[in-house]
């Protein structure tokens, strides 16, 4: 007997994982710390010691960032070491929850960041990577689970370190009004590399500490999502600002203490992600939905497949497709197949325990659908839903066995994919009747003769018609939805179902 959904529905981990994003200023925010050859590099020359708070729009602090920054010289090279401790501690849907992340890196003067260690922590679920970065290399391992994972990443040379270490502590670059730098920036949120602009836009005058001061203006910008920041002629960073809502100040050692105290997030964080739709009221179970979307920018490339299509009109159709599934069609071509089936850093197809699990969930089934049933019914029924602040791990998630939409999807998708299913992970957002609203949301799309969209989370083996997926990607695709948060506006056109 399969259990009824759970009532968070909401996507709580995303949600979360985007309150540690904007709180560590993660590559589409306020600066970007400079790891990095020649003018990209701006070395300290005496200790520091910062606080930041991480602030909702209703004033309430869920976070607090420490950054320090030293001189270090190491066999007769001069750099720096740069350390960064962060938490945030909130209740999420009446559940307390804390992230804690603690990360080290050194950098040459001459040669950039060389190597770095990053921890990422919350109840059972931690993360560790650790990494030497040559000759435009970076080399290291991840560890999640008790296991080891190597990591080998082409980052080019003149690399800089996205905000999830450094930060504030990490004097931002003497640019002066006028000035614009570009960066090839690591993320080992997502494990990837992208650039991005930073620009000195001007002055403004800031109230910081009870005094008016003179501030420089920057600007950082990573596809269409800019952030803002005040940063003082001493170079530190008085406030900043994101494109969501997110606020982080500098503050005292004292008022940072403060601030740790556990913190009710109520309407403010979720009205933030909510998307209240106008027109028809969608209803779960729905077996077709069509929808206009607004405040898309043209950029953003909604993605069209077996389920979800453009009408030719402006508007967005999703069909669930009848059940039962009849596998047929033609198949993959071969790229699209190896990409479906391949192990990623987090989604770990090919590890001896994900495996033997999936040989024990599927045995001999022959049949592609039923081995997708199987395992979806198995990490509907066996994972707890509960809200989990971590980066998803499919090995983390089968030994914590708990999680919410991104880890049900990580190790359906390691499974699945153990098991020669073809699989793809989707994310976008989904109704929920109880909050009557769209919130973002992550679920995987198998490939049966066609694309069908699941959700283990949900208890849909076959996802309704109020799924509307915005990305197609793996984690390191997240970040993709940022434009989308607080923009998008939708209205229901026509809505049909429920599809059981």
């Amino acid at each position: 007997m399969l259990r009824p959904p759970s009532r968070k529905l909401i996507a709580t981990a995303i949600i979360a994982f985007w309150l540690i994003m904007m709180a560590l200023l993660v590559r589409r925010e306020v600066l970007m710390p400079r790891f990095g050859a020649g003018r990209a590099l701006a070395f300290v020359d005496r200790e520091t010691d910062v606080w930041m708070g991480l602030y909702l729009p209703d004033d309430s602090c869920v976070g607090i960032i420490n950054t320090q920054t030293r001189p270090e010289v190491r066999d007769g090279d001069y750099g720096q070491h740069m350390r960064v401790w962060a938490r945030i501690s909130m209740t999420l849907l009446s559940q307390k929850t804390s992230v804690m992340l603690n990360g080290h890196a050194w950098a040459s003067r001459d040669k950039g960041l060389k190597e770095f260690t990053f921890t990422f922590g919350s109840g059972n679920h931690e993360i560790n990577i650790a990494a030497t970065i040559n000759d435009g290399l970076l080399k290291g391992d991840l560890q999640t689970a008790g296991e080891s994972i190597p990591l080998e990443i082409p980052v080019g040379k003149d690399l800089v370190f996205s905000g999830n270490m450094g930060t504030a502590a990490l004097n931002v670059p003497g640019l002066k009004p006028g000035d614009e730098l570009y960066v090839d920036t690591f993320d080992p949120m997502t494990m990837s590399v992208s650039k991005a602009k930073l620009s000195c836009v001007g002055e403004e005058e800031i109230e910081y500490a009870g005094k008016r001061l003179t501030a420089k203006v920057m600007l950082t910008q990573m596809g269409p999502v800019s952030s803002k920041a005040w940063v003082s002629y001493d170079n530190e960073v008085l406030r900043a600002e994101t494109p969501f809502g997110f606020t982080l100040r500098k503050l005292t050692h004292s008022e940072a203490l403060e601030a740790l105290s556990p913190r009710e997030v109520g309407p403010g964080l979720l009205g933030m992600v909510a998307i209240h739709p106008t027109g028809k009221r969608p209803a779960r179970g729905a077996e077709f939905m069509r929808v206009r979307l607004a405040n898309v920018a043209e950029a953003q490339d909604i993605p069209e497949d077996d389920t979800q299509q453009r009408d030719g009109a402006g508007g967005l159709i999703i069909r669930a497709p009848a059940k039962p599934i009849a596998p047929e069609g033609p198949s993959l071509p071969n790229d699209e197949r190896e990409e479906a089936l391949k192990a990623t850093v987090f989604v770990q197809a090919r590890h001896p325990t994900v495996r033997a699990m999936a040989d024990q969930i599927v045995g001999d089934e022959p049949d592609v659908w039923r081995r997708a049933r199987h395992i979806y019914r198995w990490v509907y029924e066996n994972i707890e839903k509960t809200p989990v602040m971590s980066l998803p791990s499919a090995l983390d998630v089968l030994r914590t066995r708990e999680g919410d939409c991104n880890e049900h999807t990580v190790l359906f998708a390691a499974l699945a994919r153990a098991a020669h299913v073809p699989t793809r992970i989707a994310i976008g957002i989904a109704w929920s009747d109880r909050l009557n609203a769209f919130y973002y949301h992550a679920w995987p799309e198998v490939y049966v003769g066609r694309w069908v969209w699941m959700d283990p989370t949900l208890g849909q083996r076959v996802a309704d018609a109020t799924h509307i997926k915005l990305v197609t990607g793996d984690i390191e695709k997240w970040t993709q939805l940022l434009p989308y948060i607080g923009q998008l506006e939708i209205e229901v056109l026509e809505i049909q179902g429920p599809a059981e």
